[in-house]
């Protein structure tokens, strides 16, 4: 976790880069956090409301309640259950796959199921200054991996190449990295790499990154269809759950 991230992006000219995010020094994060708490107060003098004003209106409105909060915490809790069964070393392939792309569709139906409330609750003053904190984060720590020299002048620089794909990528891993230090482990640029199925899948030699992930809309309406049963012993190799 105290190593620095090393990444691969693009270029403005879709060129190959390697990029790395250098932990941040003690200087560097006192500013980071001055810069939240100020985006924090300038958000609130402005009108934004706080995660608590908004928790507070959806449910005065009906928009959220008890109840729904009572459903998202079923759909985490029939994840985790299934999740524990995937620990059982005597599962087979079909089996394991089967409750893979069970915990696929859970974790599905909780995006959208919370959807209702992210929306709204996204465009807070918590946000807002945690945005802010990690753009200072990532003018400050990102470093081209073969030059050493920072990539990104400033804050104003990073946000007038946000339409640059290294920009986005060095945005993502400052996040990351920032996620690291709350949990305290080395996590992988794509997350959904530490989800419990996509490593039973791994560890069992059926995952294919190669192909395209399916669409939300086909992953939750078209349920999935059994393959037939196979004469020759062959793996069949399963689409990463994509779900964040």
């Amino acid at each position: 976790m105290n190593k620095d991230r090393v990444f691969k992006t693009k270029d403005k000219d879709k060129n190959d880069l390697v990029l790395k995010f250098v932990r941040p020094t003690q200087k560097v994060l006192n500013k980071a956090d001055l810069v939240y708490r100020t985006s924090f107060s300038r958000a609130l003098r402005s009108g934004v409301l706080t995660s608590a004003e908004v928790d507070k209106i959806l449910r005065e409105r009906g928009i959220w309640d008890d109840d729904k909060e009572k459903e998202a915490a079923k759909f985490r809790a029939e994840t985790a259950e299934l999740e524990e069964k995937l620990k059982d070393p005597t599962l087979t392939n079909n089996q394991g796959s089967d409750i893979c792309t069970a915990i696929g569709k859970l974790r599905l139906n909780l995006l959208r199921h919370n959807s209702i409330y992210t929306t709204v609750a996204d465009n807070t003053c918590e946000n807002m200054a945690n945005e802010a904190r990690n753009q200072h984060l990532c003018a400050a720590c990102i470093y081209d991996n073969k030059t050493g020299l920072k990539v990104y002048k400033d804050v104003e620089d990073f946000r007038n190449r946000l339409d640059e794909s290294a920009a986005l990528d060095s945005y993502r891993e400052t996040m990351i990295a920032s996620l690291e230090v709350v949990i305290g482990k080395d996590l992988p640029s794509d997350l959904t790499e530490e989800y419990a199925e996509n490593q039973w899948l791994s560890e069992r030699g059926l995952l294919d990154d190669d192909k395209e992930p399916e669409s939300k809309e086909e992953a939750s309406d078209e349920p999935e269809k059994k393959k037939p049963v196979r004469k020759k012993k062959k793996k069949t190799r399963r689409k990463k759950t994509k779900v964040s």
